[in-house]
């Protein structure tokens, strides 16, 4: 899904936000109560303070408490207000877009966040912590590769990429995005492994697009 322009963005960034999350619910098995509580979730996680602040129940919270009553007022009210998000009768606030991205799942996060990345001639690339697992993370890649190829050796059998490949390109371009994310995120922790061991040769930065802002990682 490409929703906008990288050089000149057509629609705001919580336009881009809610078109993924719209998206999602209309091709997946997830409902808009199951969306909402991924979204409640995901800020208590993060931003609990800000999330208790903002009246956004905790739901796991309100499950251990047994309290019918509470559960279904707070788990209606907040359903009402993520609906309000997403039909864009009230625009997305600032402080809830990173957790949004979050509850997005799988492929749909991704997409949404190479695409706000190109926006800013950016990867989606994320920053992997010292838990994250690089292995994974190279699993994925060779995945999303393998597919790539697939695609590719398709579009490319006649040697062109002309009007005939359009239906496909797209995809095609969603996927090549999500290797150059993998491929910046291995490397920017190839990099730190080799700075930390005091090894580091002039490397050329990663820029890479985390949670919302730009990141030169070395």
């Amino acid at each position: 899904m490409d929703t906008s322009n990288p050089r000149q963005p057509s629609i705001s960034r919580d336009q881009v936000l809610v078109a993924h999350a719209v998206l999602m619910i209309a091709r997946t098995s997830l409902s808009q109560d199951d969306f909402a509580q991924a979204l409640s979730s995901q800020l208590h996680r993060m931003i609990p303070a800000k999330a208790s602040a903002k009246d956004v129940p905790d739901f796991e919270a309100l499950d251990r408490s047994n309290d019918t009553a509470t559960f279904l007022k707070a788990s209606g009210n907040w359903l009402r207000r993520v609906g309000r998000w997403l039909s864009g009768e009230i625009e997305l606030p600032s402080w809830i877009e990173e957790a949004w991205v979050e509850a997005l799942d799988g492929e749909f996060r991704e997409h949404c966040l190479n695409e706000l990345a190109s926006r800013h001639g950016l990867t989606g690339a994320r920053a992997l912590g010292g838990d994250a697992c690089p292995v994974g993370v190279f699993g994925q890649l060779v995945a999303r590769l393998g597919q790539t190829v697939e695609l590719g050796s398709t579009i490319l059998a006649d040697g062109r990429i002309d009007a005939e490949d359009v239906p496909m390109l797209p995809d095609f371009i969603d996927r090549l995005k999500s290797v150059e994310a993998r491929c910046g995120e291995l490397r920017a922790k190839a990099e730190e492994a080799l700075s930390r061991e005091g090894r580091g040769r002039s490397l050329v930065p990663v820029r890479a697009f985390v949670g919302g802002e730009r990141k030169a990682t070395r």
